[in-house]
């Protein structure tokens, strides 16, 4: 059973703003997805590493057409860690470069200006980055931190959390023009439908992991050789200086079968919760808050004034996820 007390006066008050909070009883935490069961096509990381190759040869240069390599920014978590390996896969062979870009706010290697868990992502990013023998690039952004800081004045830790994420997104966008090259992002599915990211859009040209849930990017992190020490890693928000399952009161194996069905599947909260378990009262707060107050956020409107052709391009991948997101469970 969630213990919320545990954790709860820790957290920023906006946090249960944002997403709603399960209170005890709500989880039913027998309809989490069983990781044994998660499993891919056996073309899965080939049509993935085509897709990156794809994107190299349909993204066109800041300041040539054709492009000389991909950056990626690293955390230390799962999902820019296993970017970073599909990149590297996608790219073996080509003369096409890879750089790791890891941000922090200190020296290299000192904790300097950052949280616990700023300091922690630094570390692992740079640890994972050795293991996996991917180039990176460490850089010091506390002037430029500082300086939004000093010209805004003084705001909460909720407001100030979106500082972080959007000049990481800028640095990193900037530093693949210098390069002549493109940014892949690290934005995950789950993330995607929760609007889980600083307004403005998912940082990147191309978001290669979007299309896959929270708890499927573990499993192609483990196809693709992610250590153990990153797989094994609570994610957190570090910005905010908490775990993911304070941000949301559980993990991903428990909310993605929930998203799945309320939105790819479009099914009523009432349906959702009879058929996992889950508090009828915590399913619909959901829907009113993220699913569908956050409608504008990730799809803002538009006014078209001319038809435009979109680059589109899939992996074309299907597989029968019911295996594993219906059957749940041990």
């Amino acid at each position: 059973m969630l213990n919320r007390s545990r954790f709860e006066s820790e957290l920023p008050r906006e946090i249960g703003m944002w997403f709603p909070l399960p209170k005890n009883g709500e989880v039913n935490f027998r309809a989490a997805i069983n990781p044994e069961k998660i499993a891919f096509p056996d073309n899965l990381l080939d049509k993935l590493s085509s897709y990156v190759v794809e994107c190299l040869e349909k993204i066109s240069g800041y300041s040539k057409q054709s492009l000389d390599g991909i950056v990626v920014g690293l955390s230390g978590g799962i999902d820019s860690s296993t970017v970073a390996a599909l990149c590297k896969m996608a790219l073996k062979g080509k003369r096409r470069f890879l750089k790791g870009i890891i941000l922090g706010r200190g020296p290299l290697k000192k904790k300097g200006e950052m949280n616990d868990f700023e300091y922690q992502d630094v570390l692992h990013a740079i640890q994972t980055a050795e293991d996996m023998e991917i180039e990176y690039q460490y850089l010091d952004i506390s002037d430029v931190v500082n300086s939004v800081y000093s010209l805004l004045g003084s705001s909460g830790t909720w407001e100030n959390s979106g500082i972080l994420p959007r000049v990481r997104s800028l640095l990193l966008l900037q530093i693949a023009d210098n390069s002549n090259a493109i940014c892949a992002g690290a934005t995950n599915g789950t993330e995607a439908l929760l609007s889980a990211f600083t307004a403005g859009g998912p940082a990147g040209h191309f978001q290669p992991l979007v299309d896959f849930y929270k708890s499927e990017v573990y499993k192609i992190g483990e196809m693709l050789g992610v250590p153990d020490y990153v797989r094994r890693r609570e994610p957190s928000v570090s910005e905010l200086g908490v775990h993911d399952v304070q941000l949301y009161g559980v993990n991903c194996y428990i909310l993605d079968p929930i998203l799945r069905r309320m939105m790819w599947q479009k099914r009523s909260p009432r349906a959702t919760a009879r058929e996992l378990g889950h508090s009828l009262d915590w399913l619909q707060r959901i829907k009113k808050l993220r699913l569908e107050g956050e409608k504008g956020r990730r799809n803002p409107p538009r006014f078209v004034a001319c038809r435009t052709q979109a680059i589109r391009i899939k992996p074309n991948l299907v597989w029968d996820r019911s295996l594993y997101f219906d059957n749940l469970g041990n």
